[in-house]
């Protein structure tokens, strides 16, 4: 995957405090809506806390050469069964198994093409070594009038393997 500069942010633990990382997520989700059409879904007057603690998955990396995530809902970080700190130290391609990493390797220089993909399949690894499918993912690159600032991605089915 190319490099992208400058790289996203590094964020703290979404809380009442920030709002969730209202103002992220309400950038986000701008990209996402430019990009695709589409909408996330997220309550218009707490998007932060509404993406947190959402029923679905809302993750980030950072657009840097090791992509390491910056954000995961609690969803996210359920199914990869890792809290805040050890999600946000993790390269974006570790959360595929080692067999998988091409697949996932191709659909990124998609994204970094064409700005989305919508439909992904993929298998992933949690922390604790269990398997599972995200299903019908979108993911797309994040890139506004500030430049990019790395890859979402958004799902709200999977299953174990």
């Amino acid at each position: 995957m190319p490099n992208i500069q400058p790289t996203g942010p590094v964020l703290d633990l979404p809380s009442a405090r920030n709002r969730y990382q209202e103002a992220f997520i309400r950038r986000v989700a701008e990209v996402f809506r430019r990009a695709t059409g589409g909408d996330l879904g997220l309550d218009p007057a707490a998007p932060g806390e509404s993406a947190w603690t959402g029923g679905f998955a809302l993750l980030t990396h950072r657009g840097d050469a090791e992509a390491v995530l910056n954000y995961g809902n609690l969803f996210a970080q359920a199914l990869w069964a890792c809290g805040w700190d050890g999600f946000t130290r993790l390269p974006s391609r570790a959360t595929a198994p080692e067999q998988g990493r091409e697949a996932r390797a191709a659909m990124m220089e998609t994204v970094m093409r064409d700005g989305f993909v919508s439909g992904y399949d993929g298998e992933r690894v949690a922390a604790d070594g269990s398997r599972f499918i995200i299903r019908d993912v979108t993911v797309w690159r994040l890139r506004d009038a500030d430049g990019d600032f790395g890859v979402a991605a958004f799902f709200r089915r999977f299953d174990r393997l």
